[in-house]
């Protein structure tokens, strides 16, 4: 057994070909796998936000594809996007936080939907984005994802297996899933961590070349730092030429906030073990929650809200 949990993200572009998204995507994937540093192969694979599909709300309903529900095999689902990550998943015998996409919802709905799949190319969980991008920020962007996009309801918390013998990992992680702009709202990663257990968050993302410089590095070490997680920060890749302007630097944080993996601007693979122990080590040293004041404030979700919660890491560890 061991406490490492090597991990991939990938960092890359969309085009406004459907088709070669797909492949470049696979071919980024195929790399993360096979040109691991120290031969140690990730076991767990991450996506950008949207990374099927230009980054444009006048293009989301043109690219968005159905998303069945967990537990359904991908490799041959209605998802083009999907079944491509679900075979390499097969293939490689890898975890894959498949960033994030847009989904043909009900009643002609589209969300941005992030989703995880299993070594099996099994869907284990799907996340729609709960808070849409409505800004407008001065001499910097104005995006509203809301002139296309449906926000989801629910949380989405995967469960780490409870026994060691079947994931080979100490600690096997509890995995919350965030896209992007949920990021900003620190009540929702502690309702996660305290009430529902999270001791990692993937945030697939593209804060843009106004938001990055200014938020991108704080967020992402303020959420690991008030859950004492690790945060998986998965942006896309900085265009070359005109489109959305996104910031890249994805990003992997440790518990106590500390950078441990950064990418730059352009397409990489960012690679990095997780060392869970971190976890148990940061809450041991500051309690923060043990200490809260439940007789001044509480954290609690809304009534009737709804946590889809699945099984995750299971299998043998790498290394």
């Amino acid at each position: 057994m061991c406490s490492a949990l090597p991990v991939a993200l990938v960092q890359l572009c969309a085009t406004e070909d459907a088709a070669l998204n797909r492949s470049q995507a696979e071919a980024w994937l195929e790399r993360a796998v096979l040109e691991a540093p120290g031969g140690v192969r990730p076991r767990l694979l991450m996506l950008p936000e949207v990374w099927n599909a230009p980054y444009a709300v006048d293009r989301f309903a043109a690219f968005a594809e159905p998303i069945p529900q967990p537990g359904a095999d991908l490799t041959h689902g209605p998802s083009p996007s999907l079944a491509m990550v679900a075979s390499l998943a097969r293939r490689h015998g890898v975890a894959v936080i498949a960033g994030s996409i847009p989904e043909q919802g009900e009643a002609g709905r589209i969300y941005n939907t992030a989703t995880v799949v299993d070594p099996r190319g099994v869907l284990l969980a799907k996340h729609r984005k709960l808070h849409l991008f409505d800004v407008d920020v001065p001499g910097g962007i104005c995006f509203r994802e809301s002139d296309s996009l449906t926000a989801g309801e629910d949380l989405t918390v995967l469960s780490g297996s409870s026994d060691p013998l079947r994931t080979g990992l100490q600690e096997p992680p509890n995995l919350g899933l965030l896209i992007c702009y949920d990021i900003r709202f620190p009540e929702l990663a502690l309702l996660m961590q305290q009430r529902h257990g999270c001791t990692l968050f993937a945030c697939p993302a593209a804060f843009n070349t106004t938001t990055g410089p200014r938020h991108w590095h704080l967020v992402m070490r303020a959420r690991a730092i008030d859950t004492q997680c690790f945060v998986l920060a998965c942006s896309s890749a900085r265009p070359q030429g005109g489109g959305y302007p996104s910031y890249g630097h994805s990003l992997v944080v440790d518990p106590w906030g500390t950078v441990i993996a950064e990418a730059g601007e352009g397409e990489q693979v960012l690679h990095a073990q997780l060392d869970l122990s971190q976890v148990a080590l940061a809450r041991q040293a500051i309690p923060t929650g043990n200490q809260r004041r439940q007789d001044v404030y509480r954290l609690s979700g809304a009534p009737g809200l709804s946590v889809h919660e699945a099984a995750f890491m299971k299998g043998d560890c790498a290394g």
